[in-house]
């Protein structure tokens, strides 16, 4: 299976690239100028990684696109997966948009008593986040099975939202607190990347 991963740079899209990666995906990526590329080299060297070249016209057998930076119009994809938090002006007939919950993890814009999305500052110990907060391997382990099994089919393709919480089961037993505790360590360790 091939995959185009835009904005791969972006803390959620380095998940996206390297669950894909694990599975055996063929995966190119197109990296945001406006963000960090550190990110990146952590999976550059992975032998089913390239990086996105425009002159490649190669068809893919899905497109993932991750937070905001312009759309890529010209890529040939069967299946185009938006994940955002909020639903963009228009889809196109292939189009999947999936409403991101609020998704923490390794490597997302934080310090040690919060994190930022779309520019706004959540604590961790805030109702919002302990009540809302989805760990990003969860969503991954959802996502991966979602991408896999149902869209396997080849139907639907006209116009679709949906919240990947309704598919799946995406909280298990691991208190929130936990996984955070494993997140902030993380962030000691590699705070300089960060």
């Amino acid at each position: 299976m091939t995959c185009l991963v835009i904005n791969c740079n972006h803390w959620i899209g380095y998940h996206i690239v390297n669950d894909l990666l694990e599975k055996g995906w063929e995966v190119d990526g197109l990296v945001n100028e406006q963000l960090n590329d550190s990110l990146s080299l952590y999976y550059g060297r992975n032998s089913n990684f390239s990086f996105y070249q425009s002159a490649n016209k190669k068809h893919y057998d899905t497109k993932i696109h991750v937070g905001s930076m312009k759309r890529v119009e010209e890529v040939s994809a069967d299946l185009s997966v938006v994940i955002h938090s909020v639903a963009p002006d228009h889809l196109h007939a292939n189009d999947f948009f999936i409403k991101a919950p609020l998704l923490f993890g390794e490597w997302m814009p934080m310090t040690e008593n919060g994190m930022y999305r779309n520019q706004l500052f959540i604590p961790f110990n805030s109702t919002y986040f302990l009540t809302e907060a989805v760990y990003i391997k969860d969503f991954m382990h959802a996502f991966m099975d979602w991408l896999e099994k149902d869209n396997k089919k080849g139907e639907n393709k006209e116009n679709k939202q949906i919240k990947l919480e309704k598919s799946a089961y995406l909280r298990d037993n691991i208190p929130i607190e936990e996984k955070l505790d494993h997140v902030l360590e993380h962030y000691h360790l590699n705070k300089e990347i960060y």
